[in-house]
């Protein structure tokens, strides 16, 4: 529909040439005159702002700018409106289309008067429903990524009320960098209903995690007609950083290549922590005595996902059914460790270094005469970081009786 006339050539007015067509939509993503184009020419540089003005109904009277002071240069131009003006659909109703155009110089000022076009436009059968983002929950509010097993993983949940189009979840912090989180992988990711995003850091991969500091997590959903909504909350992030831990010395120390029943052999070697973020580990203390017919559960100290300890383990260890490095220590001793005063955990700090010595009591034959002794470092139910170092044989016997030692 055409409301403002073609301008003579030799004039070339501010604002001509506007239409607006098709005079009515229906913005319901069905596919079916979904928008309406604006199309105008402006003649000089300009500053244009398009209005909706409602005509109709209680709400006569009300505006919407979908844009406002717009710099333009001589040319033709189109927009494509589907109803939603500052994120948000606007209601069933009869509009004014205002257009309205302000010549100015270089530097933006005012050179003329403000040239003025209208068009009416109808709005029907409009999807206003927003995509509301309902119950949004973060826990915990503190977060530590450092696969340590404490608040290292962060849940992130929320209701949609519809389905969206497009679902952004991501951390934005105090400098403005964002971070994404991963998708729902759960539930079908932009479908109404409950979501929930598990957010690691990116520690799992062995990725360095967003900087410590206070960050604010949202999550913004938008359906297919352009309503848009946002939802936040906060989020602190302490102590991130990957766990790194090293046996410092590859020739591990064993005492004995040869042992006979009932006797113990040890071990001793240095762990440091090389990486950024302390390291969570647990008993028993170096020194500690194993014979082969115990394992940790027996000092009392089961595994603990995310703690690490150092290992012993070796050839045909039948007694423990295949249960890898059975006899664990933790890295340091008690007064060598860092030791949280609130939840009693215990730390082993960065740049800091440790021995680490145990012994085993050898109580059964294994089923190799001369079996490989070796010792692991074990991030635990996460990993062993560092397997069968310090690979020794050493020669196991059953004691020599009185009888046996009688010569005939």
């Amino acid at each position: 529909m055409s409301v403002w006339g073609t301008a003579c050539a030799f004039t070339r007015p501010v604002l001509y040439d506007v239409t607006v067509a098709p005079a009515e939509i229906t913005p319901n993503a069905d596919g079916d005159n979904d928008v309406t184009v604006i199309t105008y020419h402006i003649g000089k540089t300009a500053l244009v702002t398009i209005t909706f003005e409602r005509t109709d109904g209680e709400s006569a009277g009300e505006r919407y700018v979908w844009r406002e002071n717009a710099l333009r240069s001589p040319g033709r131009y189109e927009g494509w409106f589907s109803g939603v003006v500052n994120d948000r659909m606007i209601p069933n109703g009869t509009y004014r289309v205002i257009i309205e155009a302000t010549p100015v110089d270089r530097d933006g000022r005012p050179t003329g008067d403000t040239v003025r076009a209208e068009a009416s436009l109808v709005i029907r059968d409009a999807d206003t429903q927003m995509p509301e983002i309902l119950n949004l929950d973060v826990s915990p509010r503190v977060f530590t990524p450092n696969r340590d097993g404490i608040d290292d993983r962060v849940t992130i949940s929320y209701w949609l009320a519809k389905d969206v189009d497009r679902l952004e979840v991501y951390l934005l912090g105090p400098d403005g960098e964002t971070y994404p989180v991963p998708e729902d992988k759960i539930h079908e990711p932009k479908a109404a209903g409950p979501h929930i995003h598990d957010y690691d850091g990116g520690v799992d991969l062995g990725a360095e995690p967003p900087p410590d500091g206070e960050y604010t997590v949202v999550v913004e959903a938008q359906d297919r007609v352009g309503n848009r909504v946002v939802a936040t909350d906060t989020l602190r992030i302490e102590q991130g950083g990957v766990p790194r831990v090293a046996i410092t010395r590859h020739d591990v120390i064993f005492n004995t290549d040869a042992v006979v029943l009932g006797e113990t052999i040890f071990f001793t070697t240095t762990v440091t922590n090389i990486g950024n973020v302390p390291v969570r580990t647990h008993g028993p203390e170096p020194g500690t005595i194993y014979t082969t017919r115990e394992n940790y559960n027996n000092k009392n100290e089961p595994i603990s996902d995310g703690s690490f300890r150092l290992g012993l383990d070796f050839e045909g260890n039948l007694t423990h059914n295949g249960r890898a490095y059975p006899f664990r220590w933790q890295l340091g001793r008690d007064d060598e460790l860092y030791i949280d005063p609130i939840t009693g955990e215990k730390y082993l700090m960065p740049g800091q270094t440790v021995t680490v010595w145990g012994g085993l009591t050898i109580l059964d034959l294994p089923p190799r005469e001369e079996p490989a002794f070796w010792i692991g470092l074990i991030h635990e139910n996460v990993e062993v970081v560092e397997n069968r170092i310090g690979n020794t044989y050493i020669r196991i016997s059953a004691p020599i009786t009185e009888t046996e030692s009688q010569t005939p």
